[in-house]
C-alpha cells in the first residue's frame, strides 16, 4: 500500500476520525488496513469515490460497526454489508 494511504489511515486511527476521505486514490482493492484490530470502529462516513473497487469485504459491518455512509464508485459489488450497518450506500457510475 502506498505510504501516503498508510499515513492517512494511521492518522485517522490515532485521532479517531469519524469521516475518512479516500477519494481519487486509484485503489483496486478495499484497504484491509481499515479493518485491522478495532482502530476505526468509530468511523461513521467513508468516502472512496473514483477508485477501481470491484468488491467490498464481507466483514465490513462487523469491523466498522458505526459506519452509516459509504460513498464509492464500483463497477461490481460482490457483497454489501447489511442495511443495519449502512444507512446510505452510493453506487456512482
Amino acid at each position: 500500500m502506498a505510504s501516503e494511504l498508510c499515513k492517512t489511515i494511521s492518522v485517522a486511527t490515532l485521532e479517531k476520525h469519524k469521516n475518512l476521505f479516500l477519494n481519487y486514490r486509484n485503489l483496486h482493492h478495499f484497504p484491509l488496513e481499515l479493518l485491522k484490530d478495532e482502530g476505526l470502529q468509530y468511523l461513521e462516513r467513508l468516502y472512496m469515490k473514483r477508485n477501481s473497487l470491484t468488491t467490498l469485504p464481507e466483514n465490513l459491518a462487523q469491523k466498522l460497526p458505526n459506519l452509516v455512509e459509504l460513498r464509492t464508485t464500483v463497477s461490481f459489488v460482490a457483497y454489501c454489508c447489511s442495511t443495519q450497518c449502512l444507512q446510505t450506500f452510493d453506487l456512482l457510475s
